[in-house]
């Protein structure tokens, strides 16, 4: 029946210009000006479905404003975003040639694109927070940031407040409401609905604004974006600037062949416009519409940008290979500057005569000012002045984190074992708790304790997720402190980021480790590396609770150890209790720790100490003396290990549920060992560490996860090199296979007491 069905064919995009034949711009659907109309801005996101196929305009091709879009603005309003369009464009063309002159290391234009960040940073407020992508320094340069502290962070010299840790154009600066650039793509769009939605919970009125490119729309980020947008109604502007071309990718490859990015946005739930970029009152206008409904708690508003990147990607790319040379200057939309500047009709009217001396006034002190005034000449004289000394030149010196300063007698005591388990004052009575509960209580404690705390995860609001940890809380504490989510753990901690950034103590919960992966991007290149990328400037006080480990049948997706994953990042602290005692004092440590926290939970420790033996009855947390713990509030310091057995003859480190198995392990050879109880993996409580292996002169090392690279290995390295002529036999690791965690054979993968009691006679008969 299907013998004249034709072969299927991938559809693949191609522009409508490549070198040598000029572009069609039929493609871009342009609407005439002052067509569109505008509603109000209580209007639903389905009743915007039209603006987001068609084209907000203002500016006719005579230069009349025309429309209902049309903006009331003061001529000394147009006059300070024409000085700020210019400002930015002459900024830009002086940075291009310092980079060819190789004064900076690279750079990347915004030419061609200047309307859209000038007159949407007017449209804004001073508090407003927007997180930005690398192309909108006009958002600094409108709100008249020093050019010089631009050009400072630009050159890497001396003055750069970023201290040499970011490429140029990468800024910060949170005092101007501009969140630190990544050199990542889309990762800001779901930060900036993290912050707009903190803003909601304390009851404040300031907003976000969160950018992208229209490449970037292809990303998790910009999806996760829509959706928690939506459900949280968050008081967020998501502006899509379409520029058409992602280095050397068509807008098509993103998606915009047959629908526009806007209406995606519709899609979501969201109310959309798509709007003529190069139009200053159009951008004006729209800007002001999306504002206004994001004040009024109306949600957020999905704005696409139609302009055109005029120049190359970066000063690595070369823009001839891939589009047509004269695509700039025959783009129907025209020059955002020229349009504003010089227009026959209305709008000229509008900035008058004065305004127009004004602005070429300024455009004159402008570019004597970039080419050379003051703030090039003040950064250039503050990189000679410093000569040897500039960044580039010491980068390996200064750029890097700081160094730890040396321990003092009395912080070298307070990690051994004797100050970390003495760490609780008299804290009311003490009961015994399961891990589950001891958990709770240092939630429960620190809501109470610290208003900017919120908690957060899939399924931990009304039901108290999947293993009730969080249970109750909602209950007592509110909707908007105890909440559930999507079921996107990338959006769940780029959102975390968000909050954390205006100033929240998020607590969000990953339901199994193993479904961390999706939020890695976020944790490894986002949490992990604020503090340091913006030089202190911003920080994220995150913690990132995930149970973890076997012992529950939960096969290969459900029982992963991957704490190696963390530890190996710079940024990151990752902790792993054993006890009902730890996990309470640790996590409240956690939460008021200014880095991200990694906080794993071995989940087959939430009711009472495993010890490996499967077939017998746990004893639960109610009858095991390391269940009681005090109701008050009371720290763990997250660098400290516990000496859990002391011994004299062997040293086993430990962590998690393996600390059980250790002791079911001595007890059973009569090994008189000393377990020692990691429970902060990174950083590492080394002194402990060593102190005992120089003690005993041996050393096993137990942990569940996989072997080759595991966290063992660089314990193994560790004591190697500290220990070595204190070392009287082979350190041994007792691990997790090297092969997925299997469902049948769970017992045979579990490294349980028989392995681990094997390496520690291996380790005394050595």
């Amino acid at each position: 029946m299907n013998e004249h069905a034709k072969p299927l064919r991938l559809h693949v995009p191609e522009p409508t210009g490549r070198p040598g034949h000029p572009t069609d711009f039929s493609y871009l659907r342009l609407a005439p000006a002052g067509e569109a109309r505008r509603p109000p801005i209580q209007a639903r996101a389905a009743d915007t479905a039209e603006l987001a196929a068609s084209l907000v305009r203002v500016l006719d091709d005579e230069g009349r404003a025309v429309g209902p879009w049309a903006p009331q603005l003061a001529p000394e309003r147009l006059r300070a975003g024409l000085r700020a369009m210019l400002v930015t464009r002459i900024f830009d063309a002086r940075m291009l040639i310092a980079q060819r002159q190789k004064k900076l290391s690279f750079y990347m234009q915004c030419l061609g694109e200047e309307a859209i960040a000038v007159a949407h940073a007017m449209a804004l407020r001073g508090g407003d927070m927007c997180f930005a992508s690398y192309r909108q320094p006009g958002l600094l340069i409108a709100r008249q940031v020093p050019l010089s502290e631009l050009i400072c962070q630009l050159l890497s010299n001396e003055c750069d407040p970023l201290k040499g840790r970011q490429l140029p154009v990468l800024y910060s600066r949170r005092k101007d409401g501009f969140f630190s650039v990544s050199g990542n793509l889309a990762t800001q769009f779901i930060q900036a609905v993290g912050w707009a939605m903190a803003s909601a919970i304390k009851g404040d009125t300031k907003i976000a604004s969160g950018w992208i490119g229209d490449g970037s729309t292809a990303e998790p980020d910009f999806h996760n974006a829509l959706t928690f947008a939506h459900v949280y109604r968050a008081p967020v502007i998501l502006n899509v600037v379409n520029n058409q071309w992602a280095i050397s990718t068509f807008q098509a490859i993103a998606g915009g062949e047959r629908a526009t990015f806007a209406s995606r946005g519709v899609g979501a739930g969201i109310a959309s416009l798509r709007v003529d970029g190069n139009d200053f009152l159009a951008v004006s206008a729209a800007s002001q519409w999306a504002a206004e409904r994001a004040r009024h708690n109306l949600g957020p508003t999905l704005i696409e940008w139609v302009t055109y990147r005029a120049g190359a990607h970066s000063t690595s790319d070369d823009p001839s290979k891939y589009r047509p040379a004269d695509d700039w200057q025959r783009f129907p939309l025209g020059d955002p500057v020229a349009r504003l500047e010089a227009p026959p009709g209305d709008a000229r009217r509008m900035v008058g005569a004065a305004g127009r001396a004004a602005a070429q006034g300024d455009r004159g002190r402008s570019g004597r000012r970039a080419e050379g005034g003051r703030a090039p000449w003040l950064a250039a004289r503050r990189t000679r002045a410093v000569g040897r000394h500039h960044l580039r030149g010491r980068l390996r010196a200064d750029a890097r984190a700081p160094a730890p300063a040396a321990r003092t007698d009395e912080e070298r005591l307070m990690s051994t074992p004797a100050a970390a388990t003495s760490t609780a004052p008299a804290a009311g009575t003490r009961t015994r708790m399961t891990m589950i509960q001891a958990l709770r209580s240092a939630m429960d404690l620190m809501l109470a304790r610290d208003p900017n705390v919120v908690i957060y995860g899939e399924d931990v609001g009304y039901f108290g997720g999947v293993f009730r940890v969080t249970e109750g809380l909602q209950a007592k504490h509110g909707r908007t402190r105890v909440f559930d989510a999507p079921i996107s753990e990338g959006g769940i901690v780029g959102t975390a980021i968000g909050m954390a950034a205006y100033g929240l103590r998020p607590v969000v919960e990953i339901q199994f480790a193993d479904y961390s992966y999706p939020a890695y991007d976020q944790i490894v290149s986002e949490a992990a590396r604020l503090r340091y990328r913006s030089a202190g400037d911003f920080t994220a006080p995150i913690t990132i609770r995930m149970p973890c480990g076997g012992g529950i049948y939960g096969g290969q997706t459900h029982s992963q150890s991957p704490e190696v994953l963390y530890t190996h990042v710079c940024g990151l602290r990752t902790v792993m209790p054993s006890n009902p005692y730890d996990a309470k004092g640790l996590l409240i440590s956690a939460i008021e720790c200014e880095d991200p926290v990694i906080f794993l939970e071995p989940k087959r420790l939430y009711n009472g100490p495993f010890d490996g033996h499967h077939d017998r009855p746990v004893v639960p947390w109610s009858k095991h003396p390391r269940g009681e713990v005090p109701e008050g509030y009371y720290t763990v310091p997250l660098e400290s290990a516990a000496v859990q057995r002391p011994g004299s003859e062997l040293t086993v480190l430990a962590y998690g549920t393996m600390v059980y198995v250790a002791e079911a392990a001595a007890a059973e050879t009569g090994i008189d060992a000393e377990i020692i109880d990691l429970r902060s993996l990174w950083p590492l409580d080394l002194d402990t560490i060593v102190e005992s292996v120089k003690k005993t002169g041996r050393c096993v090392v137990v942990h569940e996860a996989t072997r080759s690279s595991g966290f063992g290995a660089e314990l193994v390295a560790l004591v190697q090199e500290h220990c070595f002529f204190h070392l009287e036999a082979p350190i041994e690791r007792v691990t997790g296979w090297d092969t997925p965690y299997p469902h049948a054979q769970e017992w045979a993968y579990f490294p349980g007491p028989k392995r681990v009691g094997a390496a520690m006679r291996r380790a005394m008969e050595s």
